[in-house]
């Protein structure tokens, strides 16, 4: 008995969705419209196949293994995309958690370098404002606290001024000691004024 020819409207549609879903399979997003693209180009193989069981079947062949081809590409680029993602997820968390790891440590430093307490800075002796005699030497200061962040220098008229800074900048919180000192002839610097912030 000779096979009836095809009925090809069916197998037709499938080769044209299985084309389109093949096409748009590689493209992430555009790639789920596909997978939707070859489920009707497997649907419609499925019913060519079953309208063409006794007729030469090509067509709906070519079209159905188009649609599991594409939805096949479709699935194993999803898991690729799927797994690129969870890689730079995880590599973002790392990158974050060593930062706050640098962060806190370096914050810890600053806080560990800052030694001053209230009882300290209510230690110190204040001078005379204009001459500073009678006030807290710098060198003891910066023997028993280290060297300040910050210093500078004026003069004007007959004294020269030297301005520092202790503090936590960069710290876990904020705190501050700063101290106005004036050079003495013996070019020692005696303290005229202090004031501090943040300090327990």
């Amino acid at each position: 008995m000779e096979k009836k020819s095809e009925k090809k409207a069916l197998g037709i549609i499938a080769i044209v969705l299985g084309v389109i879903a093949l096409l748009g399979s590689w493209v992430p997003i555009i790639n789920n419209i596909s997978f939707f693209f070859g489920l009707l180009a497997l649907l419609f193989g499925a019913i060519g196949l079953f309208v063409n069981r006794k007729n030469s079947k090509t067509l709906t062949i070519v079209g159905t293994a188009l649609a599991v081809v594409s939805m096949a590409i479709v699935l194993i680029t999803q898991s690729m995309y799927s797994k690129a993602i969870d890689e730079a997820s995880k590599a973002v968390e790392t990158a974050v958690s060593e930062v706050e790891t640098s962060m806190s440590s370096s914050q810890a430093a600053v806080d560990e370098n800052f030694k001053w307490t209230k009882a300290d800075f209510d230690a110190l002796v204040v001078g005379e404002s204009m001459s500073g005699v009678g006030g807290t030497n710098l060198d003891e200061i910066v023997a028993k606290f280290g060297e300040p962040q910050t210093s500078s220098e004026s003069s004007s008229e007959n004294y020269t001024t030297k301005y520092v800074d202790y503090n936590t900048m960069g710290g876990t919180e904020y705190k501050s000691v700063s101290l106005q000192f004036v050079q003495q002839e013996d070019g020692s610097w005696l303290l005229s004024y202090k004031h501090s912030s943040g300090i327990e």
